[in-house]
């Protein structure tokens, strides 16, 4: 069976202190956010514990802009006086949005809302009881309870203030922290997006004439080498040799830069290039690019070859798939009966001669129905253990699958699942790929001789 298709940051500086209604400008001293999950939630979270009402975005004009929030723990001892929502913007509190009551509206700590026995604290617009505390106001949006935010990144904190008279010191009370985008022009706020891991390449060459190079650089995918082709921001382009030295910086559009150099004098250069990121990429650093510059008693010739469609005789091939593999026979266990084969299914090849500039390949794999005769049994009841006999940089085995009723809900290999994948590398890569196979069916399966076709698919 051989089947294949072709194919932010800001530096901390001011804080605030309350003050009977007054704001104090102060410097900043050792405020300490306290590690805990905050969650938020709209209208109807009953304390702010409905998981259904939880949201991670919204508008910045909604009114109020949440209706609760819960924290996977309590205030720590000696911050349980009092609590207050805040927003802030570079390490600078912006506004308030949520000014809580006392925790203990009898003056004695502990005795109403957050004690030391506490492990959450849970907070609702509509809480008025002493026992539901701390509650929050709420009654602002985004934008009105902080006028001065500004697009990008920006903070939630729950303070857990020391005073129980309602006093905060906001460079010493303790806090709980939610990090959030804000989008002025669109009005709206959301849970940042993790950044894509990338990796950045580079060619270097040399104009003879000006004595110059020209770095290009193109930002790529880390999962798959495709092209991050909306990257943007910033690629410092540094010489390693014959001397470390910064050159400068190109400017990232559209996931590519390019950078020339000053003149340079006679001999040999090594450069490399690094991408800074921006808010949706991670940055990375090139491997190095090499030039010669030659002397005023040199000259330079260029060799050139061309590489013809169709030069290659190979392309991706599939090869050594095993034309079938017995399970044997099932027998009993825990409920199911089973069967499996841990090395039948091997030797598999793939064989890569394509050219540098191809996408990386992917070997896949689906099963049809077992049948006996007129009896059936559902795919969904085969599964695998991929693994690498040997590969170049980058091949991976596929994820296990297991058959249905050991992992429900899964549809086993009736679903389409990969075996393994590999980038284009230098030279003509080959790949081995095994896979114990594994069926497991209900015990009170029809007897039989049961066959399916297992289906790989290269591309």
């Amino acid at each position: 069976m051989n089947k294949f298709t072709r194919r932010l940051a800001a530096v901390l500086v001011t804080g605030a202190l309350v003050v009977a209604g007054a704001t104090l400008t102060a410097t900043a001293a050792n405020a300490s956010s306290i590690p805990g999950n905050i969650k938020l939630f709209t209208s109807g979270s009953a304390v702010g514990t409905n998981a259904a009402k939880q949201i991670t975005s919204g508008s910045s004009n909604t009114n109020p802009m949440i209706y609760g929030l819960t924290i996977d723990q309590a205030c720590p001892a000696g911050f349980r006086g009092a609590a207050i929502f805040t927003v802030f913007q570079g390490g600078v509190k912006v506004g308030t949005l949520g000014s809580t009551g006392f925790i203990s509206d009898d003056g004695v700590e502990g005795t109403n809302g957050l004690s030391p026995a506490d492990t959450s604290i849970a907070m609702d617009e509509s809480s008025t009881a002493p026992a539901q505390n701390p509650k929050v106001d709420n009654n602002k949006s985004l934008e009105v309870a902080a006028p001065s935010l500004t697009t990008g990144a920006f903070e939630l904190r729950y303070y857990c203030g020391a005073d129980s008279s309602g006093q905060f010191v906001f460079t010493t009370d303790q806090y709980f922290s939610l990090s959030l985008t804000f989008n002025a022009t669109a009005h709206t706020w959301s849970t940042p997006v993790a950044a894509a891991a990338t990796t950045t390449a580079i060619t270097a060459s040399a104009d003879q004439v000006a004595k110059t190079a020209t770095i290009n650089t193109q930002i790529k995918l880390a999962s798959d080498g495709t092209n991050a082709a909306t990257a943007t921001g910033t690629a410092t382009v540094n010489q390693t040799a014959p001397s470390a030295a910064t050159l400068g910086t190109a400017t990232v559009s559209a996931g590519v830069a390019t950078f020339t150099t000053g003149s340079l004098s006679p001999g040999v250069y090594t450069f490399t290039v690094t991408y800074g990121g921006d808010a949706a990429f991670n940055g990375s650093t090139s491997s190095t690019a090499t030039i010669s510059i030659n002397g005023a008693n040199t000259a330079a010739t260029n060799i050139t070859f061309d590489v013809l469609a169709g030069a290659n005789p190979g392309g991706l091939v599939l090869s050594n798939v095993p034309t079938s593999v017995d399970l044997g026979s099932a027998t009993y266990n825990a409920g199911l009966l089973t069967a499996s084969n841990a090395v039948g299914f091997s030797g598999i090849t793939v064989t890569d001669n394509r050219s540098l500039d191809a996408a990386a390949w992917s070997l896949t794999g689906s099963v049809s129905d077992f049948t006996a005769g007129a009896k059936t049994l559902s795919g969904k009841y085969l599964g695998w253990t991929p693994s690498l006999t040997s590969g170049p940089a980058g091949a991976a085995a596929g994820a296990t699958v297991l058959p249905a009723v050991q992992a429900a809900p899964t549809g086993g290999l009736k679903v389409v699942s990969q075996l393994a994948s590999a980038p284009v590398v230098d030279g003509s890569p080959v790949t081995v790929v095994k896979a114990g196979l594994n069926v497991a069916i209900p015990a009170n399966s029809a007897t039989g001789h049961y066959t399916a076709l297992l289906t790989l698919t290269l591309a």
